[in-house]
């Protein structure tokens, strides 16, 4: 258990780091599905593209476990150790923000969200936003986003 609140308050703090920056280094696309279902869609889109997924945090629950109240929320955390490793050899600083990480979150009138990084606004942060593979990573949280919210099909 302490792991697990080492790890979430790891990304609590990367989180209100970069929500104190000023504009946002977040994408938010709504979903047709519950939190549970995007959820679901999102760790059969990356089995299915062979992503690794290194940890899935249920907020919600882990809130429910210490006797709080948090609407459904969920992050995933993924992604290829060959590309994230490139981005570190160039900039470790970067190592804050890999793996990948998408959340699914429901607000407070029920409706359900994602949310995931702009990368090149990211990259841009640590000097990188001219390394090739940021466009690529883009387009992949993207892809997987628009297809668990069921609002495209897979190409």
């Amino acid at each position: 258990m302490k792991k697990y609140i080492s790890i979430l308050a790891g990304l609590l703090i990367a989180g209100a780091a970069l929500a104190q920056k000023g504009g946002s280094n977040m994408n938010n696309q709504e979903s047709k599905f519950s939190v549970d279902e995007t959820m679901k869609r999102i760790e059969l889109i990356l089995h299915k593209k062979d992503i690794p997924v290194f940890a899935k945090f249920d907020h919600g629950k882990n809130a429910e476990e210490a006797g709080l109240k948090l609407r459904p929320n969920q992050v995933i955390v993924f992604g290829s150790p060959k590309v994230g490793t490139k981005l570190m050899q160039e900039n470790p600083a970067i190592s804050i923000e890999l793996p990948l990480k998408i959340s699914v979150w429901e607000d407070k009138d029920g409706k359900v969200w994602t949310s995931f990084p702009q990368m090149e606004r990211l990259a841009s942060e640590y000097g990188l936003e001219k390394e090739p593979v940021i466009g690529k990573m883009q387009e992949l949280l993207e892809n997987i986003v628009y297809q668990a919210a069921g609002i495209k099909e897979d190409k």
